[in-house]
């Protein structure tokens, strides 16, 4: 019985395309996604009505902290999958000896 032989670079090259494989097949998770952008849209649209309507008084009580509240909803507004955790992937195992059949 012969056992089989793989180059070093044969190697590589084939855990390269593993996990080339397993970066593409991520899934993208469009309802979270949607979720974000739809509650910060709601919420800046909010904001934006409270400082049309709101008296005086309270939008100087506010003025500091809707800045950068608005800020940060702009930003989930143009980066939405950067605020939608990420599926914990399995670790792969990889090994160097053949398969069994079942």
């Amino acid at each position: 019985m012969t056992t089989p032989k793989i180059s070093l670079l044969r190697l590589r090259q084939l855990i390269k395309e593993e996990l080339a494989q397993g970066a593409v097949n991520e899934q993208v998770d469009h309802k979270s996604i949607n979720a974000v952008v739809g509650v910060a849209s709601k919420l800046l649209a909010a904001l934006e009505g409270f400082k049309e309507k709101a008296p005086p008084a309270a939008i100087n009580a506010t003025t500091p902290h809707l800045g950068e509240l608005e800020k940060v909803l702009e930003n989930m507004l143009s980066a939405p999958g950067s605020y939608v955790p990420q599926p914990k992937k399995e670790p792969k195992k990889v090994s160097l000896k053949p398969a069994k059949a079942s």
